[in-house]
């Protein structure tokens, strides 16, 4: 039986997020095909470009490079890691490929090529458990996150978890979701047990199974997505007896903006706690919000004890976010 832990405190140790080298601008994706939206109308929304893996790129590598780097951040070795888990939104993206681009072969035995051992045993994560999650959408990093934060606030045994997300698209891909210009990237957080640095405060999620067929309930999902992004917020911060105007930064997707400032308003946070400190890379599933937590740790310019609000949607669908004390 595990043994239990009394109340903890659990933060986010490291934080990392990678995107590969190779840049398509709106023009060069419409000459592509690869854009259903006029270039002046994502333009419009914030986008300007899409990150997109080169033949020599993959999840895998994307995801391995990530890995690397929070454990760096939370200066860690790879045997003081005790549970390795892996997330993607996209199901090829769980299995590992034998050429440089990730290419997975056919075959019955080809399906069992799982990502994660494959990580685990190039990190040489000696120690560590190994699972997998998935079917969350672009919110899979966050249920990796929070399972995580589950695990080691109810075992004493374990201290250091490290979640992993990644996602590319197959090669030449549409590059837009309903408006929204998607890349490539990988991302990976250490979680940590005795660890003040972003210390989670509380998590809230809501599923909906009616949305499971995101191509046939397009305009549903649609409709439904600001009141229910609105909904999870809110119960989020109702439970903490916090007011909107009390989250001091909102760490944001890589979604077209305007939706951001819409949700934003609808809930009553002031715009003025919107974090806009990278160039637009776009979305790219499990890893915007990380990309942006790792820029705004780099920039020291976040008083200690800030209240950072994480919020995500993922098809299938789910709404999601999460609190943390900075």
């Amino acid at each position: 039986m595990a043994a239990a832990a009394s109340s903890c405190v659990v933060g986010l140790s490291g934080v990392a997020g990678v995107l590969p080298p190779r840049q398509l601008t709106l023009a060069q994706l419409a000459a592509e095909g690869r854009i259903s939206s006029s270039p002046d109308t994502l333009s419009s929304f914030g986008f300007d470009r899409a990150y997109v893996c080169g033949p020599d790129d993959s999840a895998c590598s994307l995801a391995l490079a990530a890995a690397r780097a929070a454990l760096v951040d939370a200066a860690l070795e790879p045997g003081q890691i005790d549970l390795l888990i892996w997330a993607s939104a996209r199901p090829e993206n769980h299995l590992r490929g034998d050429d440089a681009a990730g290419a997975v072969g056919g075959g019955f035995m080809d399906g069992f090529k799982y990502a994660s051992g494959w990580l685990q045993d190039t990190l040489d994560l000696s120690n560590a458990e190994v699972m997998a999650v998935a079917q969350q959408g672009c919110s899979t990093m966050f249920a990796a996150l929070r399972v995580a934060h589950a695990l080691l606030s109810t075992d004493a045994r374990r201290r250091h978890i490290l979640c992993v997300g990644a996602d590319v698209l197959p090669a030449g891909s549409s590059r837009e979701i309903l408006y929204n210009v998607i890349s490539d990237a990988a991302c990976a957080v250490v979680v940590s047990r005795d660890c003040p640095r972003d210390r989670w405060i509380a998590d809230r999620h809501i599923s909906r199974g009616y949305y499971w067929d995101a191509t046939a309930r397009q305009a549903e999902i649609v409709a439904a997505y600001f009141p229910s992004a609105k909904a999870v917020i809110e119960q989020l911060l109702d439970e903490q007896g916090l007011a909107p105007g009390d989250v001091n930064v909102v760490v944001p997707t890589g979604v077209n903006r305007a939706s951001w400032q819409i949700l934003m308003r609808l809930v009553g946070i002031p715009e003025d706690r919107f974090f806009d400190g990278l160039p637009s890379f776009g979305h790219t599933m499990t890893s915007d919000n990380l990309l942006y937590l790792q820029a705004l740790r780099a920039t020291n310019r976040v008083a200690r004890g800030a209240r950072l609000l994480l919020f995500t949607y993922g098809f299938g669908s789910s709404w999601c976010a999460i609190l943390l004390e900075h």
